[in-house]
């Protein structure tokens, strides 16, 4: 996992994204994702709130869709200008090959199995 990505999740969404990594969304299927764009890595977010900076915030129901339920610490009561550190959710970053390929998602919280086709997904960090 590249460190300057890393801590841009943890503790800096009102910087822009690191180099070499760009934030996209796909409006087809409305998921948002970081993509390297040296080596293709593609990570996507499931998180249902994330600080996109700005004051903007980008509310996301798949985790919810996939899961059946919102994690633990989701607030959706929160206003924007509460506390943006906390008005999205800490990221947790898991790996797999369950779906053919190397698949780097971004979650609310800890699960073992993929929420895409529920095999046992590896902690990253």
């Amino acid at each position: 996992m590249d460190p300057s990505l890393w801590a841009f999740l943890l503790s800096s969404p009102e910087l822009p994204v690191p180099f070499p990594w760009e934030r996209c969304y796909d409006t087809s299927t409305e998921i948002l994702f970081y993509k390297n764009i040296m080596d293709g890595t593609i990570l996507i977010d499931l998180r249902p709130r994330v600080n996109l900076g700005g004051g903007l915030f980008f509310d996301n129901s798949l985790w919810q869709e996939l899961t059946g339920h919102f994690p633990i610490n989701y607030h959706p009561n929160r206003y924007p200008g509460y506390n943006q550190l906390e008005d999205q959710n800490p990221p947790i970053i898991l790996y797999s090959n369950c779906c053919g390929q190397l698949v780097y998602l971004i979650v609310p919280e800890f699960v073992q199995n993929c929420p895409l086709c529920g095999c046992f997904m590896f902690f990253l960090g």
